[in-house]
């Protein structure tokens, strides 16, 4: 089959070029239409003389006369006013394979408003004049006073934006182009935060500023010289084509493909449009070795083809004489060299595609191991033991759950020990969550609800408590040392996904959560309220995921009287620990606090330390402080 498949594909290749017609080119030869001359000679002999116009001398000596001409003047007008939008996101699959418990979509916006309004009552523009501020500036009162959240990709906003707009009392819906648009204070719906599979949809709310360009005509006197008939002729100035200059000033159409894509710009006047390069903006393919490969991938796909080439020889004996027949016919003394070199080309062009296409398909990606952690066979199996009273010699109604742990922090030091915690305080966590009538609907509600879980476990660990003060004391830590000790032995549990139903991948839509339930090993905790377990639970299970963790950590730094603060983000749904503690890297600026964020899903992950996609402190916001 293969060789069927070969000989047909050989076929065509000669086919296309020996025996392919072109289309002879004619030259196209107009002959003068005497009536159509008769005409132009009757418009000449018609034409009346115009008036004189007054002529001027320049300084060279010439002639010329002033001529009034009109031209298009670019104008802006700045406005100031509120986005209202709709988004849909695609999960962006590289990021979310690079960093394990997190998602990261590439959203657009499809819909928008904007709605004008007035930016203060002491805004530059008010004058006497002018008594209120009504979303818009002239070029000459200037731009907005405006700080704008330069991490927002501006090409996401749509080309054109219906705007609400009131001009001299006259109120309508506008269809205009936001140039250079500026936003901040940018705020995504959770309420209405919605996934389908790898797609999420959503709202978006967000300041915004920009300007509107339209042109104005204006009047323009110009210089036109006059040459004389008679005498010496002067040398007509040739008129050089006006060139202008490119802007970054966009248009607001952007064009996507493949992966890549490239936004559309004006020129200095404005009105001609130019396309700017086209720009990755998600890598198919991340690769550790670039340049000498790069540059040697034709010479190897050369050799390869070569190789492919050698190899299907046997299989072509048979229709090599078919071949000769063709060369044979083909061998005209004036262009036989040129019909050899046109069919080794194709032969070879194909045989380099063939391996190239073979080369690629059978190739395998890298395999990047992710940051994980294996408990040894000692951390795997809790002790259950119960409480005996030493001074009756009586049995306790009452449990304790042992675990035993082994960790390290950044810098090497090595810990271990045994915690317990109560069977009792676990069923009363229990039951305090599935008890609590809060719903977890915005933001508020949810920092309500991790609060009162907090407030009711945090006297219930003194296991943990106790395993932390002798290290401390055995080993003479520093503030930063334990608190390292601490954070690192959260970091060295296994992450769990904590889920409110059932660990079924069919009943979630989350893309992320589907995934990471059918991966090999992957832990989950389900039929959890508010899809977290409580610091006691965390503690007596050890299952938690981002938040769980987060809400522990809090908890065992709050009691031991560091300035803390847990972090949430709707935008990335994520939740990460800030401390006030003299460490270098990224950092939360809370009036005079500052708190250096910590990422608490991955093993070693030193403090002021966050990947790129989660980095921007415009998208986190404090749930918990205790101070």
């Amino acid at each position: 089959m293969t060789a069927v498949i070969i000989i047909v594909l050989i076929i065509i290749v000669i086919y296309w070029l020996f025996f392919r017609k072109e289309k002879d080119s004619k030259d196209i030869i107009t002959q003068p239409d005497p009536a159509l001359v008769a005409n132009v000679e009757l418009i000449k002999e018609s034409i009346v003389e115009e008036p004189k116009e007054e002529m001027f001398i320049d300084e060279n000596g010439l002639k010329y006369k002033n001529v009034t001409k009109t031209r298009e003047v670019p104008r802006k007008t700045y406005l100031y006013g509120l986005l209202y939008g709709k988004y849909w996101g695609e999960l962006d699959i590289l990021k979310e394979e690079e960093y394990e418990h997190l998602k990261f979509y590439d959203f657009n916006i499809y819909e928008a408003e904007v709605k004008t309004k007035s930016a203060n009552k002491t805004c530059a523009c008010i004058t006497p004049e002018k008594l209120v501020c009504d979303g818009f500036h002239t070029e000459s009162e200037g731009q907005f006073d405006f700080k704008p959240d330069t991490s927002f990709p501006k090409e996401k906003l749509p080309a054109t934006i219906p705007c609400a707009i009131s001009i001299k009392g006259n109120s309508g819906e506008y269809s205009v182009v936001i140039h250079d648009p500026q936003v901040r204070d940018v705020r995504f719906s959770r309420k209405l935060h919605q996934n389908e599979g790898a797609e999420i949809f959503g709202t978006i709310e967000a300041e915004i500023t920009g300007y509107i360009l339209d042109f104005t005509r204006e009047e323009y006197i110009d210089r036109e010289y006059v040459v004389e008939n008679n005498g010496p002729q002067l040398p007509k100035p040739v008129e050089s084509e006006t060139k202008f200059s490119e802007t970054l000033v966009p248009t607001g159409n952007v064009e996507y493909k493949s992966g890549y894509q490239r936004t559309e710009y004006y020129y200095s006047d404005f009105k001609t449009k130019y396309w700017g390069k086209w720009k990755y903006t998600r890598p198919i393919k991340t690769s550790s070795t670039e340049g000498c490969l790069s540059t040697g991938l034709g010479i190897i796909g050369f050799i390869i083809g070569i190789a492919f080439l050698l190899l299907l020889l046997p299989r072509l004996a048979l229709i090599i004489p078919f071949l000769l027949i063709v060369f044979i016919f083909k061998l005209i003394p004036a262009g036989a060299w040129t019909w050899i070199f046109r069919v080794i080309a194709g032969v070879l062009l194909f045989a380099f595609i063939a391996s190239l296409f073979n080369a690629l398909w059978h190739s395998t990606r890298t395999y990047i191991p992710k940051p994980f952690v294996q408990d040894i066979p000692e951390e795997r199996k809790p002790q259950y033991n119960p409480i005996i009273d030493t001074t009756n010699n009586v049995i306790l109604q009452d449990t304790l759950i042992t675990h035993y742990r082994a960790w390290h922090d950044y810098t090497g030091n090595n810990y271990e020990g045994k915690f317990w915690i109560r069977k009792s305080t676990l069923v009363n966590a229990q039951n305090y969550k599935n008890n609590l009538s809060l719903v977890a609907n915005n933001g508020t509600s949810y920092d309500e609800i991790i609060y009162k879980l907090k407030e009711n476990d945090k006297t219930n660990l003194q296991g943990v408590y106790q395993l932390f003060d002798s290290l401390k004391a055995e080993r003479n830590l520093t503030a930063t040392g334990f608190a390292e000790m601490i954070v690192s032995f959260v970091q060295d549990i296994p992450y769990c996904v904590v889920l409110p139903n059932a660990c079924d991948p069919s009943l979630y839509a989350d893309y992320f959560i589907r995934k990471y339930l059918t991966t090999a090993g992957a832990r989950c905790d389900g039929y959890e309220k508010y899809g977290i377990n409580t610091p006691v639970e965390f503690m007596a299970t050890l299952q938690g995921d981002c938040d769980t963790r987060t809400l522990l950590i809090y908890t065992f730094l709050s009691h031991y009287g560091y300035d803390v603060a847990l972090f949430s983000s709707e935008y990335y749904n994520h939740s990460i620990i800030g401390i006030n503690l003299p460490y270098e890297g990224i950092a939360y600026k809370y009036n005079t606090q500052r708190y250096v964020l910590w990422e608490t899903t991955a093993p070693n992950v030193k403090p002021g330390i966050l990947p790129n996609e989660i980095s921007n402190i415009n998208y986190w916001r404090i749930s918990l402080k205790s101070r």
